[in-house]
Formats: structure tokens, sequence, C-alpha cells
């Protein structure tokens, strides 16, 4: 105990400097100081309504391309004026200081070499350069070419590694190309081009506001592979998803960098896409948005797209809070909880949050609240709820001066506030939708939640509050807040609970009373989740371009790339096209990495016809089974799991577990009410009539229905042919 006293009277700043340093963001050198005149991103907007992005390309004939050696490139405005405030990258990038676009205070200062105040830029542009890099002889990493030619230059395959990078500014993201090439050749010299692209494309999660950051490794040493065969490579800060999460704009930024590229150095025989993650959900949303760009997708570690995740992965923290501050001790051994969240869970693998919330407990003087172990919702899914959903808060909140940052509105809705819509009060509508969700369904079928344990779940669930009701979080750090004894995992004061507090279970095991008070759900806005549609932001599976999808498994360590995403893909094209012939699987056992050979089978799918098969490898690369069946399961109907879903057993989602299908493209189910959902049989094998009042009391708006389709999928919605 007197540890204890001695850790809490210094106070939160002492606490902060012993624990907190691993998550302190870096100060910038340069903050955005302030918004354009004029800008207002706060007015009222009606969702977009269409047409699909897909009929709306970029037209590249409209931009002066190639861009020239110490020019900035264009900006694309189809969409609408470019969002502000909008933080540089070029200078963590090692790129310089962007070029100086106004004097009027708007954006980031720059400034002379003695300090002094040049003006400001809001828009972030540099100029167009060129750089030659080489491989050292035994080294792994290129080295910049130096005033001498070295003697000591690698070669692969009888070429010198000598790479030709080019970056600069395009639609306000730094892009850059990479090839092999002379240093003393012309610039447009392509020699040692095998004719073939990689666009590469990154994950992570971002909001907008931000001009990301060019990785000059990405470009070189982690593609010496593709650059030894003669690829050349091709990349931007806004195909990356931890920069921001619009999936059109990231189709237009990228046909905008191909087409530098192709006025560079010509058409390529062949354009393939390379990413993981968010890089992955790029590649399946570039060949519906802008059909032609790519050739072949090579997704890793996928996810059919972002927004639809949102669909489940909000209401993680709601079940986490739930289990593990108002549920009963069943729920403390998490394996339990996959029952209803669907996700993987361990008894024993601790997520990383864990040890902040037990040192917040210390504090003040309590023993530690959460359980050990994890689900994939807190050990991978924790904190990406407040990034999408609370305007308040933003992990690059550091890059904006105080007064900026704290009177703009984050969000990943507000971000995308021209598609999405922005409501009277100035914040972006959002397609988070729960009302009548029957949380665990599956599991009350299975007989692995009783009746009482699903009433009391559904009861107590309960949703988000109104952006404009939510307050800033209390993750510590992450959110500017110095005082750990404040923190809040699942950012529970932004919850909307059950008025009066948590029932007992025993409450609802007895008649059910004459009224109940449960915690408020989120309807979500209908033409917002329409404007998904239209705006190109949802996978609808319509695509036959080649798609060769690769991961390893990593469910049983709770990581957020789970398996399950690559059969919703496979639904999704099933659905649309009537078969998923264009889309092959592949996953691997850790630590073989099948990039390389995946790069080869789709090059010999796209030039010979020879098609890979589905497949499933062990970590030494040796085949476990291929071959038509491999993946079927549960999830597809079939009796028996192939070999291959057999060796690598996959998980499901929450709404899932409600009934919802694996595809997962459902943001607003129809409704029926109870009455009607037990004559209909939506509870077999059990019978729930004996309920029916508990029912109506926590589902008063009904159930969902997840046979009649999305009720938010507009009609009409057609692609480009």
């Amino acid at each position: 105990m007197a540890i204890l006293m001695v850790l809490a009277i210094p106070g939160g700043q002492l606490t902060l400097e012993w624990l907190g340093e691993e998550l302190t963001p870096t100060p910038p050198e340069q903050l955005v100081e302030a918004l354009p005149t004029g800008f207002n991103p706060y007015l009222p907007k009606a969702p977009y309504g269409g047409p699909h992005p897909s009929f709306l390309p970029l037209d590249s004939s409209q931009f002066a391309l190639p861009v020239a050696l110490g020019d900035t490139g264009p900006i694309d405005l189809a969409l609408e004026p470019p969002s502000y405030p909008f933080a540089c990258g070029s200078l963590v990038s090692d790129l310089g200081q962007p070029l100086v676009d106004n004097q009027q205070g708007a954006g980031t200062p720059i400034t002379g070499d003695k300090g002094q105040l040049l003006g400001y830029s809001k828009d972030c542009l540099i100029k167009t350069r060129v750089d030659y890099f080489y491989l050292p002889k035994g080294q792994q990493h290129f080295q910049p070419w130096p005033a001498a030619a070295p003697a000591d230059i690698a070669e692969v395959g009888g070429k010198p590694m000598v790479v030709r990078v080019e970056r600069g500014s395009l639609n306000r993201y730094l892009y850059g190309i990479a090839m092999l090439a002379d240093p003393k050749a012309p610039l447009e010299d392509s020699r040692y081009w095998n004719g073939g692209v990689i666009f590469s494309f990154k994950g992570g999660v971002g909001i907008g506001k931000y001009q990301g950051k060019l990785r000059l490794a990405e470009l070189t040493d982690h593609r010496l592979d593709q650059l030894a065969k003669g690829y050349a490579i091709l990349a931007s800060s806004g195909n990356v998803t931890s920069t921001h999460y619009d999936l059109w704009r990231a189709t237009r930024t990228a046909a905008l960098v191909k087409a530098q590229f192709v006025a560079r150095y010509g058409k390529p025989r062949v354009t393939l896409g390379l990413g993981a993650s968010g890089g992955a959900v790029q590649q399946y949303l570039i060949a519906e948005l802008q059909p032609g760009l790519l050739d072949g997708l090579l997704p890793l570690y996928s996810y059919p797209d972002m927004v639809t995740q949102s669909i489940w992965a909000l209401d993680c923290e709601l079940l986490e809070y739930y289990f593990d501050m108002e549920a009963g001790p069943r729920w403390r051994r998490q394996k339990e909880r996959t029952a209803v969240e669907g996700l993987a869970a361990s008894n024993h693998r601790e997520h990383r949050y864990k040890r902040y919330d037990d040192w917040a407990q210390w504090l003040n003087l309590r023993s530690g609240r959460l359980p050990d172990g994890a689900t994939e919702c807190s050990a991978a899914w924790r904190g990406l709820t407040p990034l999408t959903n609370n305007p308040n808060y933003y992990h690059r909140r550091h890059l904006f001066a105080q007064a900026l940052g704290s009177t703009s509105r984050f969000s990943y809705w507000h971000d995308l506030g021209y598609l999405y819509g922005v409501d009277g009060a100035g914040y972006g509508n959002r397609t988070y939708d729960n009302v009548g969700v029957q949380y665990g369904l599956e599991a009350l079928r299975e007989g692995r939640l009783s009746v009482p344990e699903f009433l009391h779940l559904n009861a107590h669930i309960g949703g988000w509050q109104p952006p404009q009701h939510q307050q800033q979080e209390r993750l510590w750090v992450l959110s500017g807040d110095k005082d750990l004894a404040r923190l809040s995992l699942w950012s529970d004061h932004n919850q909307q609970k059950r008025p009066g507090g948590p029932l007992p279970l025993a409450y609802f095991e007895g008649p059910a009373p004459a009224a109940l008070d449960i915690a408020r759900r989120n309807s979500g806005h209908t033409g917002a989740m329409a404007a998904a549609y239209w705006g190109g932001q949802v996978f609808l599976g319509r695509t036959r371009l080649p798609i060769l999808d690769v991961r390893h498994y990593l469910d049983p360590v709770l990581d957020m790339h789970h398996s399950f995403a690559s059969f919703s893909v496979r639904q999704r094209l099933e659905r649309e096209q009537g078969d998923s012939d264009n889309l092959v699987i592949w996953m691997a056992e850790k630590p073989l990495d099948p990039t390389v050979q995946a790069i080869a089978a789709m090059e010999a799918w796209l030039s010979k016809g020879q098609k890979p098969q589905d497949s499933c490898f062990d970590g030494q690369g040796l085949l476990i089974a291929e071959g038509k069946g491999v993946w079927d399961g549960a999830w597809n109907g079939a009796e028996k799991a192939g070999a291959c879903l057999d060796r690598f057993p996959s998980y499901s989602s929450p709404r899932n577990r409600a009934g919802a299908p694996l595809a997962g493209d459902m943001f607003k189910c129809a409704r029926i009410p109870v009455a009607q959902a037990i004559d209909a049989g939506l509870y077999r094998p059990l019978d729930m009539a004996p309920y029916q009042g508990w029912l109506a009391l926590v589902f008063p708006d009904g159930v969902c229905d997840y046979r009649q389709g999305d009720q938010a999928r507009p009609a009409g919605l057609v692609l480009a042919p």
C-alpha cells in the first residue's frame, strides 16, 4: 500500500514520465496553424447519391504529364475542394519543407535557412525530383549514389543494383517511382525495365487531415526482389490507409501516379497491385472503381473493404465493456466470449492495454479489474473505435496547433463528409446501426447461451453517443491526457448505457415485468449508408480481375487479420457474379513468406493462363493441400471441412454470431416483431414462445430478419461495364 501511495502522490506527470514514454507522440518540427480563409468543413451537406465512381474515372488528359523535374504535380479537384486542416509529411519523409503557397497563415509555416518565416503551405506540395541509390555488395539497404561511382555495387542476374527514384507530390500526396537505371542515362531510359509495374499499397487506419509519409525503403529495400527482376515500383502516401480511408480519393490518386509513370515511360505490359490489410482493401475497391488501372490483384491479409468492417468493429468495445464490467463471472474466461463475439480469444494471451488499466487502478488504490487473457476485440481492435467514431479524438492531433486541434472535428465519418453528408450540427453522418441486432443469437440456438444470459446481454449492450455529445477519450497520453487514473479503455463515457445501471442476471430469470428500461442503441443514417455504396466504399463483388488472396494464419494469436475475411470476399463474388472463379486463396503458417511465389504465380496466370489453385502451406513452405474444396466448411454450407480449413479453422464476427451472413455487408437489417420471428423459426431449435414478453421488452423495435438483405443498399446500383 505504501508503494501505491508514493506513486499516487506525485501526480500524472510523473506517471507519464515513468510509464507512458512508449505511447507519447513525438512533437513535429512544424504545426498546422490555421484553416484557409473562408473554408468551413461544418456546413450541412446531403449524402452523395451517385453515380458510382466507376462511371467517373480519372481522365489523365486533363493534366500536364509527365510532371517535369522541379515542377509540382497537379491536384485532382473532381471530388471537391481539398479538405483542411492538412498536415504535411515531406519533412518526415526526408524530402524537405513543402513549398509556400500562401501568406495568410493557412497550414504549416515554412522557414528559411536562418529560421525566418517565408510563408505557409496549406497543400504541402513539393518539387519533383530524381535521386539514385545503389546496393553495396553484401548489404541489404540501398545507399545514396555518391559523387564518384562506387566500386562495390551488388549485381543480381547480371544487373547492377542501382535504382532511380522519382519523388514529388501528386494530388497533394507524396508519390514515388523506382526502377533499375543507369545514373549516366537520360531520365526516360528504361533499358532494365521488364515492362511490369507493381503498385505498392500500404495499410493501417487513418482518418485523413494528413499528407502521410513516403518511406524510401518501401520503394527500394523492401522491393529488392522485384526490382532485381526488372519491375518498376509505384507508391503514394495517398495509397496508405494509415493516412486516410477515402477509397474514392485513393483510387484517383493511384490513377494519377500511374498516369505520371505512363507519360514518362510508356504503357506497362502488366500492372500488379500488392499490399496488405488496408493495402488489400484498396486493391479490391480499385478493381471496381477504376477498371483497367490494375491487371491483377495480390491482396495480403485482406478485408473486402473498411466501412463494412465498422459494422461489427464498433460492436467490439460495447461487448468488451459489457463482459468486463456488467456481465457475470462466466465471461471472465475470455474464450467464453467467442460464443458471442465470434472472434478468437485466449485465456492466457494478454492485450497490451491491460497493464495500463492495472496501473490506473493501483493509482486509485484499487485492485486490478480486468481478467487474464484477451479477445481479438481487445487485443487487436482496441483504439480504433474512438479513432473512427469520436470527432474529438485523433492520435495525430499533436500535428496541429492547440487552438486548431481542439476545434477541429475528426473521425472517419467527418473526413468523408463530402460523401456521407454533414448533419445540421456540423458532424459527419454515421453508418453504424445496431437496432434489432440479437447479439449472441447463434450461441443461444446452439445452447451455449442461456435465455436469461441472452436477454441480459441485449438489454445492456446499448450503443454510442451522438457525435455532438461525445467527450474526449481517456486513452491516457494517446488522447493528450497525462492523468493515468482517468483511463477508460472502452470509451464507456461515450456509450449509451442502461438507465439506472446494470441489472442482475437473476432479474431475467423470472416472469417478464410490465416495463423495462434498456440501453439505447444506434440507428445509422440511411442516406450515409446508401452513399457508402454509391461512393464506392463498399466492395460489391463485381470484378473479373485475377485475384490471389494471400495471408498467414493469424487467428490463434488474436491478430486483427483474421482468415474469415477472405471467405467474405468469396461470398460477395459468388453472390454478385454467380461464381468466384477469379479468386484464389493461399494461407500459410509463419515463417513462410509466399509473396515472391505469389507474384510469379500471378504473372503465369496473366501471361500463360496458368491459374494457381486454392492452397495452404506449413511454415517451411510444404504444401498441405490444394485444389477445389480445400476451404469448404460451414461458412459455405459444406457438411465437412476441407483439408485447409481443417488445418486452419476460421472464426467470425459479432454480427455473424447475431445471425448476419458472413459476407458482412449488412448495414441495416429488416426488422420484424418478435412474435413473427418466433413463428418464422428464427430461434430454432429453441422454443422462445414462453419468452415472447421478455423479447418484446428487450427488442421494442423488432429483431433483425437477415433473409431480406441490406435495407440500406440503394436500388439500381450499377457499375460501369
